[in-house]
């Protein structure tokens, strides 16, 4: 039984949600604190270890609103990268607009949302507590969220949540089109998935990869004959 504030909570996410990408930056701050709330509340609830919990959290932080190490070391210590403007992250929308890793605060946001929704749309994912609230988020998703909905975008294979947890190296953010070749780092490009899968691609485009392995197995089925 939901108690009245988490009904609250739960109404507020389907009513930011419904705006869509029309969202702005304040409504997009209170969405993020509500579904990261949501997700900390649910797997509290079946026995997750809060510490746990916030390694994969902070994952979702780094690669979603924040940049990806952009310095080499800090300014402040030579040598050591460090957290912060003087070291090797930052919030995206505060570098420089022509920079491959820039994104505005909204759609960096929604990109960390995204990645939430796909953790709670693994196997082994505890189920939400509300029906509507599953689909609510079809403009951002391809599935609703539920346990087993979300598969690794190259390899198309279930990700386990209970792995996620307990080792959070187990999952990487990954871009269909890198950034590297003018890929964006927003909701429609950016996923999670399997670190195997992210070095299968590499540098490509995820069709890139799969025109190769495609052409990897004409080959050596020609070759067989």
């Amino acid at each position: 039984m939901l108690q009245d504030s988490a009904k609250k909570q739960i109404e507020r996410i389907k009513e930011l949600a419904s705006l869509q990408y029309s969202i702005n930056e304040i409504q997009v701050r209170e969405l993020i604190k509500l579904v990261s709330n949501l997700f900390r509340q649910l797997l509290l609830e079946v026995g997750y270890d809060g510490r746990q919990i916030t390694r994969v959290t902070t994952k979702f932080r780094d690669a979603g609103r924040r940049s990806a190490p952009w310095k080499p070391a800090s300014s402040k210590v030579p040598g050591r990268p460090q957290d912060g403007a003087n070291g090797n992250r930052i919030n995206r929308w505060l570098m420089d607009k022509n920079h491959k890793f820039y994104a505005g605060e909204v759609t960096a946001t929604l990109v960390e949302i995204k990645y939430y929704l796909q953790a709670l749309s693994m196997t082994g994912a505890p189920p939400l507590p509300d029906e509507p609230l599953k689909s609510a988020f079809g403009w951002i998703l391809e599935h609703k969220i539920e346990p087993g909905a979300y598969l690794d975008p190259i390899q198309l294979v279930p990700i386990n949540l209970n792995d996620v947890l307990r080792d959070a190296r187990t999952i990487q953010s990954g871009h269909i089109i890198p950034l590297d070749r003018k890929g964006r780092h927003e909701p429609k490009n950016a996923f999670l998935m399997l670190p195997t899968s992210n070095q299968l691609q590499g540098n490509q485009t995820a069709e890139e990869l799969f025109e190769l392995m495609q052409a990897i197995l004409r080959r050596r089925e020609q070759n067989r004959r």
